[in-house]
């Protein structure tokens, strides 16, 4: 994410919210349905793997964790304004995550197409399924070690597994794919928030800060 974090809080934040309006009448349905029965046509024992990979990355208690190491980092580097802003993007994403789970009547998914159980020991039932919490539970935790990593290769490899997650959730039929987007939509507004009033103010500064070693300028 770069540039201007307040526009982009803006238009994440609009966008989520016409696509849980979407969601909640329906207009999802018919491209939802055709998307989850093409990902689901053929079994792969990589996407088996890849899958509960992601699935067990985005669970509640490993990004837990994993935000209060983070946040840690930021504390003890000085950016004790960016660490406290993470915590509470984290819990009020998931508080907006749960509530619009109860309010928008997204249909789930047919458990005939669910490919295996969830092994998040924390994951919270629900009525319904939009927004996907492992999507906005892994944009933002990840997106937040995006932005602070200025290392080309992390970023590329964090891209990845944020496509391979996305693309995961419906391959094991645990989510439509509207709901992985209103879950990354979600984490993107979070993240966008986080980081508009307190930046950092240098990718030196901000690698050290969390514990990770800059970039070689060296070609």
């Amino acid at each position: 994410m770069k540039g201007d974090y307040g526009l982009t809080l803006l238009l994440s934040t609009a966008a989520f919210i016409v696509c849980s309006a979407a969601a909640g009448f329906g207009l999802f349905r018919p491209l939802d349905v055709r998307v989850l029965d093409l990902a689901q046509r053929h079994t792969s024992g990589v996407m088996d793997a890849v899958g509960l990979v992601t699935s067990v990355a985005g669970g509640v208690e490993f990004v837990a964790l994993a935000a209060v190491a983070l946040a840690a980092g930021l504390f003890l580097g000085g950016q004790r304004g960016l660490a406290l802003r993470l915590l509470v993007a984290f819990v009020v994403t998931g508080l907006v995550e749960v509530a619009v789970k109860v309010l928008v009547p997204q249909a789930p998914v047919p458990d005939a197409a669910v490919r295996g159980p969830d092994p998040s020991l924390l994951d919270i039932s629900t009525p319904h399924p939009f927004p996907s919490g492992h999507m906005l539970r892994v944009v933002l935790l990840l997106g937040a070690v995006y932005v602070l990593w200025p290392n080309r290769p992390g970023r590329i490899a964090i891209l990845i597994f944020l496509v391979a997650s996305a693309a995961s959730r419906v391959y094991l039929g645990t989510h439509w794919p509207s709901d992985v987007l209103g879950g990354a939509l979600l984490g993107v507004a979070g993240l966008a928030w986080v980081f508009k009033g307190d930046q950092p103010s240098a990718p030196g500064k901000s690698a050290r800060t969390v514990g990770i070693p800059r970039e070689s300028n060296r070609r």
